[in-house]
């Protein structure tokens, strides 16, 4: 059921997903939501998140980690997106916008996406750092980096190309780090 949530959630956002189509999409039996999730479908949407990113964060570390040069960490950012969208045609998205945007009103899930986006910066910003940014001028464009992924990924799906997210690692790619050059201060 779990899956069927993370999937769902995808799709449609939290508030576009029922428990009824959770047990529909899932085959499982209706009576057994209120045994596993005592906590309603806040509770089954906090492990579809989790289940949604399974793996993901602690593969990008690991690949992130080994990157040789900072265009090759940026195709590594992107990759595991552009294979979800691909794979599945553009039907799922990011789990941690679909909550955000459906789910703001909840502390409980607003701060658990607070803390993976957050993790997924610290690791973007390594990455600056590894090649060369200050911890400070990384963090910066590790914010400007992930802000521009999931606007690509939203412009991805609603156009149903991989070509916002090729725009982007290409951008990028080309911005190579420097450990003074920070995000630009505009003009008074």
């Amino acid at each position: 059921m779990v899956q069927s949530a993370a999937t769902l959630m995808r799709e449609r956002g939290i508030h576009g997903v029922g428990l009824r189509e959770v047990v529909a999409h899932s085959g499982g039996p209706r009576g057994s939501l209120g045994r596993y999730f005592p906590g309603g479908k806040t509770q089954l949407m906090s492990e579809a998140i989790d289940v949604a990113l399974a793996g993901l964060y602690d593969e990008l570390e690991r690949t992130l980690a080994e990157a040789q040069t900072f265009p090759e960490a940026v195709g590594l950012i992107l990759a595991p997106w552009r294979r979800v969208l691909v794979d599945h045609e553009f039907a799922l998205g990011c789990p941690l916008a679909a909550t955000v945007v459906d789910a703001a009103e909840n502390d409980g899930l607003r701060v658990q996406v607070s803390d993976l986006l957050a993790r997924w910066q610290r690791a973007v910003a390594d990455v600056y750092i590894k090649f060369g940014a200050s911890p400070a001028v990384a963090d910066e464009h590790a914010t400007v980096l992930l802000s521009a992924v999931e606007g690509a990924l939203i412009l991805a799906r609603a156009h149903r190309s991989a070509a916002p997210l090729d725009t982007v690692e290409r951008y990028f790619a080309a911005a190579a780090p420097s450990a003074t050059a920070g995000v630009p201060t505009p003009a008074p």
